[in-house]
């Protein structure tokens, strides 16, 4: 990896649906020490580019935050951001050095089928997370009020609890004197419900990359990783956790991508 005027690279981070991008600071902060990090807040936010089909207008939203970005970079993302990042990579190879996708919904094969199937019978919140997320509390009086939620929350409960204080301090603003979500649930659940479903039928990536998936993820995400990687070439690990594995395991997962980043590094220096 080239660097720019003696400084570190780049490192780019783009976050999971509903979660903002300083919710993985704790993952994130050693690799200060070796990267400049560039971490995306809030996609699907900017007027400018709304919530499209296939997250086409999202990707472009997320490529024009990245065009000014010292190149090559490394383009990392979680659940949403790591397919944005992917989709980016396809159009601007020569802006990668590395591509990390942490546990992609790609929803390809039968699951893929399924999702497009829903779409056209306007049936999607049931084959996907909308469902629940458009009943999402969204509002809460004071600040012990928000911890005693998110703190007994399934999802959030499994949280490292550095992770989850991360996540508090970057998905909450306050409003009408008490405190409601950062990252909107409207946009959520519009994002959920234009999951892409042939996003692994581009052209095979020009990129080094890698897929890492949660032993506990729903079984799609593994099933639909492996067609994926097969296809373009790229490394496939798993990591211990759910989905949201980077928040709740953040030192394991760290671990595991320096790890990949290493090796896909070596590859790229090969080509």
């Amino acid at each position: 990896m080239s660097e720019v005027s003696g400084q570190k690279p780049v490192l780019a981070f783009a976050h999971a649906n509903g979660i903002p991008g300083h919710s993985y600071d704790t993952f994130l902060a050693p690799l200060k020490d070796e990267y400049t990090l560039h971490v995306i807040d809030r996609v699907g936010h900017n007027p400018s580019y709304p919530v499209d089909a296939g997250w086409h207008s999202l990707s472009l939203e997320l490529e024009a935050e990245l065009a000014s970005l010292p190149k090559p970079l490394v383009g990392a993302g979680h659940s949403l951001g790591s397919v944005l990042m992917y989709l980016v990579a396809q159009r601007r190879p020569e802006w990668f050095s590395a591509l990390i996708m942490l546990d992609p919904p790609m929803m390809n094969g039968i699951h893929g089928m399924l999702i497009a199937a829903a779409k056209l019978a306007k049936q999607v919140d049931r084959v996907t997370p909308a469902g629940k997320s458009k009943g999402r509390l969204d509002f809460w009086p004071d600040w012990p009020a928000v911890e005693g939620y998110f703190g007994s929350r399934g999802l959030f409960r499994a949280f490292d609890p550095r992770c989850l204080d991360d996540y508090l301090k970057a998905g909450l603003e306050p409003f009408n004197g008490g405190w409601r979500l950062r990252f909107r649930p409207e946009v959520e659940v519009a994002i959920f419900r234009e999951t892409p479903t042939s996003a692994t039928r581009m052209p095979r990536l020009r990129v080094p990359g890698a897929i890492v998936t949660g032993r506990h993820s729903p079984s799609p995400f593994l099933h639909s990783a492996q067609r994926h990687v097969r296809r373009h070439g790229m490394l496939h690990r798993i990591a211990d956790g759910s989905h949201m594995y980077p928040l709740e395991k953040p030192e394991a997962t760290l671990a595991l991508f320096r790890e990949i980043l290493d090796a896909l590094l070596a590859q790229e220096a090969t080509v």
